[in-house]
């Protein structure tokens, strides 16, 4: 009897068990964004440590997590421990949304694939044949279709790989070819379906590791990984107008893609913040927008280093024209800032020349033009230049409108610049020397007043509107 009553209480706690299992809140949902961070930066000697890695990966790896990413990070590690995160990391990928690798270090390029170096790898290429070479890149490194095959079919939606490995090795000079010039550089790439390979610079070139506490590369992308509204491709097409922008054309960062699906947005679809300033700006009356070219012309795309020489030499069509070109392309970007910044500056040199000819107010005034024109088609809505450019050309223009007799016009310049730039004395007086020239010197005697303030901290200004102020005075006490 005792037996078949501890029989029974075993079965009614065990029955109670599972009937509590089966009430049990269900396990927590796995991340559908997961991410693998792997920055090496103490490399041997003869392969060339590098100083901004490890701050990349920290960096990339942070924003991430904040836009909900399960993040897995490494630094500095071997080809063995790359090859155990890898195999970790896909474990998490089944099902996933978007599935991230990230690597910031050395990378090269060996018989037209792509390997990435750990840390002491052994490889060793000097005298090496092109088949030595390849058996000891695909022993002694990690050739980059590997992690990416695993995410493809390991089953994310989104497979997305980054490489800021672009940067100078020895390990790309084969001695044996006397190319010691060489510097590195990957090779292009054709992802599989559902995927996009970016690289921090085009193939065959080599990435800026930067003067800052990360590359220029990824210090571009940290700014817009984390931008509401903006697609994965768009954060690319963004990080590529800065980094152009920076570099001065000399590093162009390239994306294979072969994604497929509906967009992806990292950080959301919409923003919480208002629309930029500038979107609500209506155009002057000589500064109509220049719609973006649907098809841009045939042949080599301007670079900027191109561009930034028409801008030097002060052709203002020529730069203008080959900046909506590279916009119509690549889109626009903040690469457009530097030539519209070196236009405006020839301008104010043009506006200094004392002979009195017309010809150079002239000029001046239709280069301000070009540039106006040019703003919206060439620089991204959210850029922080756009409104001081604007401004800045709006004055300028005005400046120039004034010395060929057009104080009615610029006057309507100057009352465009003044919201847009509202601590801005030099437009404060600009505009009270338009009143002048119109008959109105009360009003004009109020913005030389204006601009004469000393807390604006613009001493050219603050003389200039003195000097104008003593003028009026000695004119009103001329009979």
């Amino acid at each position: 009897m005792r037996l078949f009553i501890r029989f029974t209480l075993r079965l009614v706690w065990a029955l109670a068990l599972i009937s509590a299992g089966l009430h049990a809140a269900p396990a927590p949902k796995t991340s559908t964004r997961n991410a693998l961070i792997i920055g090496n930066a103490r490399y041997e000697p003869s392969v060339g440590p590098l100083r901004n890695t490890r701050n990349d990966a920290k960096a990339i790896a942070k924003a991430l997590r904040e836009l909900g990413f399960s993040v897995i990070e490494k630094h500095d590690i071997t080809r063995d421990q790359l090859l155990k995160a890898i195999l970790e990391f896909r474990s998490t990928l089944a099902g996933a949304e978007v599935a991230l690798f990230y690597f910031a270090g050395h990378g090269i390029s060996v018989g037209g694939s792509n390997y990435l170096v750990s840390l002491k790898s052994g490889y060793t290429p000097e005298g090496a044949d092109d088949a030595t070479l390849r058996m000891l890149a695909e022993t002694r490194l990690l050739n980059v279709e590997q992690p990416l095959a695993d995410m493809v079919s390991a089953g994310a939606r989104c497979n997305i790989m980054i490489l800021d490995a672009c940067r100078t090795t020895a390990l790309a000079r084969v001695g044996r070819t006397r190319d010691l010039q060489n510097p590195g550089g990957l090779s292009e790439m054709r992802p599989p379906a559902g995927s996009l390979v970016a690289f921090a610079t085009d193939a065959g070139q080599t990435a800026l590791d930067g003067d800052g506490t990360n590359g220029l590369y990824t210090e571009e992308l940290l700014k817009h990984l984390r931008t509401p509204g903006i697609t994965i491709e768009q954060v690319f097409k963004r990080t590529r107008a800065g980094v152009l922008e920076r570099s001065e054309g000399s590093q162009i960062p390239a994306e294979y893609s072969r994604l497929v699906g509906d967009d992806i947005f990292l950080a959301g679809t919409s923003t919480d913040s208002p629309e930029p300033q500038t979107a609500a700006l209506a155009p002057t009356r000589r500064a109509t927008p220049v719609p973006r070219p649907a098809d841009p012309p045939p042949g080599p795309l301007p670079s900027i280093r191109e561009i930034l020489g028409y801008a030097g030499l002060g052709k203002a069509r020529e730069c203008t024209e080959a900046l909506r070109t590279l916009a119509g392309t690549t889109g626009a970007g903040n690469y457009a800032v530097a030539p519209l910044e070196v236009l405006l500056e020839k301008v104010k040199a043009d506006l200094k020349d004392p002979s009195g000819s017309t010809i150079k107010p002239a000029l001046a005034a239709s280069t301000c033009t070009l540039v106006l024109e040019s703003l919206d088609a060439c620089l991204p809505p959210d850029s922080q230049n756009k409104i001081q450019l604007r401004a800045r050309a709006l004055n300028r223009r005005g400046d120039a409108l004034l010395l060929l007799g057009q104080p009615e016009e610029a006057l309507h310049d100057f009352d465009s610049a003044i919201p847009l730039q509202p601590e801005d004395s030099y437009i404060l007086y600009n505009r009270g020397r338009a009143y002048l020239a119109l008959g109105r010197t009360e009003e004009a005697r109020a913005d030389f007043t204006a601009a004469a303030n000393p807390k604006w901290k613009q001493p050219g200004a603050l003389k200039l509107a003195t000097q104008a102020l003593s003028g009026l005075k000695e004119s009103a006490l001329k009979p």
